[in-house]
């Protein structure tokens, strides 16, 4: 009697080769998403070449990406022993071998065998001890940008080469690589943008510190302020000075140049006024040491024009010197003066400038504005300047007290410029012998 054994049927090759492709795409869509939850750049690098010399089965891989600067492709992260010797090799011109010529066309390359290529360059393999075989290459896209590059490699020794369908697959992840990319850098973007803001919010609350948080108080004399910086900080700066016998010092002045170098140089700047005003607060010696400190200590070619007032309130007397600022205005009755013209340089320019001073009497009524060139060049959407002879016609025809006219004068200059930005530092100082 015969026995008959089953025969079961061969397996289909082409079901295994589906079956293969399901997992891969299985694999594809959780690694996604693994992808697009890093934001970490450095981790998020080394998460992509890991993934895709898993799924793609390869033997080396490496990412490179665009340094917009050089307009150079620069090795981010390589897999394995060949990747790592590759990525000695840290830089590809666009258009230079595989890479390059993916990043520089856009368009995806799949190889069999490298060393037919015309673009492929041995030299690599020459380095590594490497052999190259079949290579998947494609550019990293994201928001109409090339940010970099991507490519797998099979070792010419192992015999593989790679299929269409393997190139598909490596266009999805790319694709969701370069999405997780410019994520990873837009949040870098954000998270230095916010460090930056908290850093200048910090610089704005010092400088704050040094400036004046109230006016003085005095039974013939009534004082205003304000100053509104270009950017967060600014170089302007003005302080009252106290001495004895009802004597009081001053100071307005702007710093060149704006943000955080004019906002340092403005801090140091009043402590010296301070300091240098003590030993002889008269206005001319103080312009004169203050110069000098500032010639002896330049930075960056940095320098300042400054008013040095002393007010004597006792017997309404004004002294005044002027290094390179504006001259002052005088508000008698409905007419306006200008008075403390520059008698020098701005300070730091030159040293051991002689600075000389003014004297003035002053009346029952009469009021003194000192201000900085961003209160008359303001322009607005025409290009025209709010200018000075605006600010003598304001200042003539205000009946109030000096707070209010600093507060129209500020309403004025928006209204002016309407939408056009603010440029410069703005600051003015007045006050009205009473």
């Amino acid at each position: 009697m015969n026995k008959h054994k089953d025969i079961l049927p061969s397996p289909d090759p082409r079901l295994a080769q589906l079956e293969q492709r399901v997992d891969q795409l299985e694999t594809c869509y959780k690694i996604t998403s693994l992808i697009n939850s890093e934001l970490n750049l450095s981790h998020l690098l080394d998460t992509i070449m890991n993934v895709a010399k898993k799924v793609m089965n390869a033997d080396a891989c490496s990412l490179l990406l665009v340094d917009e600067e050089t307009d150079e492709l620069v090795f981010q992260v390589a897999l394995s022993e060949v990747g790592e010797k590759i990525k000695t090799m840290v830089r590809l011109k666009m258009g230079e071998g595989i890479a390059g010529t993916v990043a520089k066309t856009g368009e995806s390359l799949i190889i069999e065998d490298a060393y037919q290529h015309p673009q492929f360059n041995p030299a690599y393999d020459k380095k590594s001890g490497f052999q190259t075989g079949s290579i998947l290459c494609s550019p990293l896209k994201a928001k109409g940008n090339i940010l970099g590059v991507c490519q797998v490699i099979h070792g010419k020794s192992q015999g593989r080469v790679f299929q269409q369908s393997d190139l598909e697959l490596f266009l999805l992840l790319c694709d969701s690589a370069a999405l997780a990319i410019h994520n990873a850098r837009m949040h870098l973007v954000l998270m230095e943008n916010q460090r930056m803001e908290k850093d200048m919010e910090f610089a704005q609350s010092v400088q704050e510190s040094f400036l004046p948080t109230s006016t003085p108080q005095h039974a013939h004399f009534t004082f205003a302020a304000q100053t509104h910086a270009a950017q967060v900080v600014g170089g302007d700066y003005y302080d009252f000075i106290p001495f004895e016998n009802e004597l009081l010092g001053i100071v307005l002045g702007d710093v060149s140049g704006k943000g955080v170098p004019a906002a340092l140089q403005m801090a140091r700047l009043m402590s010296d006024f301070r300091y240098i005003s003590q030993v002889d607060p008269a206005p001319e010696k103080v312009l004169t040491q203050i110069n000098n400190t500032l010639c002896e200590r330049s930075y960056r070619g940095m320098f300042t024009t400054a008013v040095f007032c002393l007010l004597d309130m006792k017997n309404r007397k004004l002294s005044v010197a002027n290094g390179g600022h504006l001259s002052l205005l005088l508000k008698r009755e409905n007419s306006i003066q200008e008075i403390g013209s520059a008698s020098g340089t701005p300070l730091g320019v030159l040293p051991n400038m002689q600075y000389s001073q003014e004297e003035y009497s002053l009346q029952s009524g009469d009021e003194i504005l000192i201000f900085t060139d961003g209160v008359t060049e303001p322009k607005n959407k025409q290009q025209e300047e709010f200018g000075l002879d605006r600010l003598k016609n304001m200042f003539a025809d205000h009946a109030g007290s000096p707070e209010e006219f600093l507060q129209n004068l500020e309403n004025s200059i928006k209204l002016f410029i309407g939408d056009a930005p603010q440029f410069d530092d703005l600051t003015s100082l007045t006050f009205k012998a009473l």
